[in-house]
């Protein structure tokens, strides 16, 4: 049975521990290189489609295709997950864009320029702790914060190589 892509990725974001406190601190630093590496990459797409005024939250697959729709069904368990779920505008429109992106992508026909995935890394990060707050001059990740420097900053930095655990795991670990 093949399972529809946006719908994997609704699922994907029903399993994260959106209030596991206890992830958030032990995944302090790898949370805060997966973010950084997720402003870089929102940054790279922004700047390739000239969208950089709605960076770094932005929908690039909507930006991309405006006319793209994921499945009826999907939309709206999308829909109530997040009202039931999600408290804040900025993470709604990552999981939304993610589940835009992962129905993009299936089709295979988008034009992506050879940039990364700019949603895996965040996921990630999700995935490690749960989400983050927007404050006016930096990202607050509960045990780490990221300073909000300009588009370009961002753009510009070093890229994470490596996105596996044993990797992840290893950025935590350093101060241990």
């Amino acid at each position: 049975m093949v399972v529809d892509p946006s719908r994997a990725m609704l699922d994907r974001l029903r399993a994260i521990e959106w209030a596991d406190v206890d992830a958030m601190f032990v995944h302090a630093r790898s949370r805060a290189a997966l973010m950084r590496e997720y402003l870089r990459r929102m940054a790279l797409w922004a700047a390739a489609h000239d969208v950089v005024d709605a960076w770094p939250f932005l929908d690039p697959a909507l930006r991309l295709d405006p006319k793209l729709r994921v499945d009826p069904g999907v939309e709206a368990e999308l829909d109530a997950y997040i009202r039931d779920n999600i408290g804040r505008p900025s993470i709604e429109k990552t999981c939304r864009g993610a589940v835009h992106w992962a129905a993009l992508r299936a089709r295979g026909d988008a034009d992506l320029s050879g940039l990364p995935d700019p949603f895996e890394p965040l996921l990630l990060m999700y995935e490690r702790g749960g989400g983050f707050v927007v404050e006016s001059e930096f990202i607050d990740l509960t045990g780490a914060m990221i300073l909000f420097k300009s588009h370009a900053d961002h753009a510009s930095s070093n890229p994470l190589e490596n996105l596996d655990p044993d990797a992840l795991d290893a950025i935590d670990n350093v101060a241990r």
